[in-house]
């Protein structure tokens, strides 16, 4: 596939190549037609003065048989001498207008082909050079534009040019190094080249983000069946059910009431809204105290887990079931005992959702595959037009969710 864009891009190149040569040698053709043109006068005109030479030539007869006296004979040398001092000055006179028109001549046409092939490969390196797509540099473009210039000014330096004499040698070699026309023409081909670059990394940038978005919508939607294939899971269901049963078996049968009630919250939360691009605050963080709870319970007052959000946030935005992830994570990847407690702090800060939490590596440390900080930051990606932010201290971890004003997506 990329093969093949490659090769429709250089036969894009070479055309837009060959019409900028056309267009910047436009006025060669334009001083082939004078030259024709002009050629035909100067042949009606040397037909004439032939004409014009045969009708002064005189015939010179000797004296002994024409019987002219030697007067006459003077006379008819000096006509001579006349008639061909005309013709010299006639011959010299074609020769200077083809030295001072060198277009005439075999070497003016081959330069002419030779100009045209020069522009096509200038063209087509710039054009090259303006639109291979590159990721390197945020001022990219910048630097193509200042690359062409440089390779302008060697392009006009060792550019063909055609001396009075008919001779082809480099700008370079020439007496005179400044040459309008071909400032013109180089300086033409450069406006027409940017500007077409321009255009052409605008197109590629959208499609870009076209394919960028679909991809990023395929992952979403792969994330949403994941999270409800990893969220309703038996581990995930096991543990629940036995800390229900430990309630059970130690007569708590009120807390065992509200703890199936937060449950049954929980799973509601992960199968309704859980399937949304974007939910409240307000919902993320109740569906946050029912999970909370089901935790606590379970770590026996091990974990705690404080959240610090200003109500005037509740109407903002962010992708369902971004909090949740982190604490599984940190749960999933720290000590957590009555020696090591477990504090989980969920606060605001410019913009971000901020989820900390203190790091006690454990023992045997489950290998972490990045996965669920990816997803969520493809998820973040595409719903919010912000990443994640990831920070590490060592004795904290510390996640930043980007919200988003309500009505804004």
């Amino acid at each position: 596939m990329k093969t093949t864009t490659n090769k429709k891009t250089f036969a894009l190149n070479l055309l837009i190549a060959i019409v900028i040569s056309v267009v910047v040698n436009f006025s060669y053709f334009v001083l082939i037609m004078v030259n024709h043109r002009q050629a035909e006068e100067q042949s009606k005109t040397e037909v004439v003065q032939e004409q014009q030479s045969e009708q002064h030539q005189t015939v010179v007869v000797p004296e002994q048989q024409s019987g002219q006296s030697k007067a006459e004979a003077e006379k008819n040398s000096d006509k001579e001498e006349v008639v061909v001092r005309e013709e010299s000055i006639s011959r010299y006179s074609r020769e200077r207008s083809g030295h001072s028109n060198p277009w005439v001549t075999q070497k003016g046409k081959v330069f002419m082909w030779l100009d045209m092939l020069y522009y096509v490969a200038v063209a087509l390196l710039l054009l090259w050079i303006m639109t291979t797509p590159t990721r390197r540099h945020k001022w990219g473009y910048v630097w193509r534009l200042l690359t062409c210039l440089l390779l302008l000014a060697l392009f006009y330096f060792i550019a063909p040019h055609l001396t009075r004499q008919g001779d082809i040698i480099i700008t370079a070699s020439a007496r005179r190094l400044f040459n309008p026309m071909l400032l013109l023409k180089l300086s033409a081909t450069y406006i027409i080249i940017v500007l077409y670059g321009k255009i052409f990394q605008m197109h590629y940038k959208q499609q870009e983000i076209e394919v960028e978005n679909e991809r990023l919508k395929n992952e979403n939607l792969t994330w949403q069946y994941n999270t409800l294939v990893n969220q309703v899971n038996p581990h995930f269901l096991f543990n629940s059910l036995n800390s229900l049963s430990m309630l059970v078996r130690e007569g708590k049968k009120d807390d065992a009431l509200v703890y199936i009630d937060q449950m049954s919250d929980t799973y509601r939360y992960i199968i309704q809204d859980g399937t949304a691009e974007m939910t409240t605050v307000e919902n993320e963080l109740r569906f946050l105290e029912a999970y909370k709870y089901l935790l606590e319970i379970r770590y026996a007052g091990k974990l705690h887990v404080e959240v610090e959000v200003d109500k005037s946030l509740y109407a903002y935005t962010l992708p369902p079931l971004s909090i949740q992830p982190l604490i599984e994570n940190a749960v999933k990847h720290n000590t957590i005992s009555s020696s090591h407690p477990m504090k989980i702090c969920i606060s605001y800060e410019d913009g971000y959702i901020v989820v900390a939490n203190t790091i006690a590596p454990k023992l045997e440390a489950e290998e972490s595959t990045g996965i669920g900080l990816r997803n969520l930051s493809h998820r973040c990606t595409l719903l919010t037009e912000r990443d994640i932010v990831v920070e590490n201290n060592g004795s904290t971890f510390v996640v930043k969710l980007p919200i988003t004003k309500p009505d804004t997506k």
